[in-house]
């Protein structure tokens, strides 16, 4: 028989309130974990979970941006009748590749601002001053990696 999360829970932790975790305890945590052998497995599985998951997002939102440019009205989309050579079929890709690779980058913006911000319930990403700087668990692993 199994118990639910809630009866194993003290009576104490349900009145204690609940803060996030700041990055220096994320760090610590993180720490600890590499440095034992059977932890350091699952931090690495955390942290591959982790990067497919960004990388998953910044897929999906790039799609999305590539789908909304196809609806843009062809009269709006301003490109005088030429004759088609070689020369315009490579301008033409060089520009679709252009298109491509600053749709990845606003993907990635707005992914990486999204979970920068995820405890801050003020953030408007139109408005950069309301970005704080606090690293959650989240990205406290994702940094990880790179130490």
């Amino acid at each position: 028989m199994s118990l639910s999360a809630k009866q194993l829970r003290s009576p104490d932790a349900a009145a204690a309130p609940t803060h996030p975790m700041t990055h220096d305890q994320a760090m610590e945590i993180i720490e600890r974990a590499s440095k034992d052998k059977y932890l350091s497995r699952d931090l690495e599985l955390m942290r591959d979970k982790c990067y497919t998951f960004v990388s998953d997002m910044m897929d999906e939102v790039t799609l999305a941006l590539a789908e909304k440019e196809k609806r843009t009205p062809a009269l709006l989309k301003s490109r005088p009748e030429q004759a088609v050579t070689a020369i315009s079929l490579r301008a033409t890709a060089q520009k679709r590749e252009e298109a491509a690779r600053k749709r990845r980058e606003l993907a990635e913006a707005m992914v990486l601002g999204a979970l920068f911000n995820m405890d801050n319930p003020d953030w408007d990403p139109r408005n950069p001053a309301t970005h704080r700087s606090s690293d959650n668990f989240f990205i406290a692993l994702l940094k990880s990696a790179f130490r």
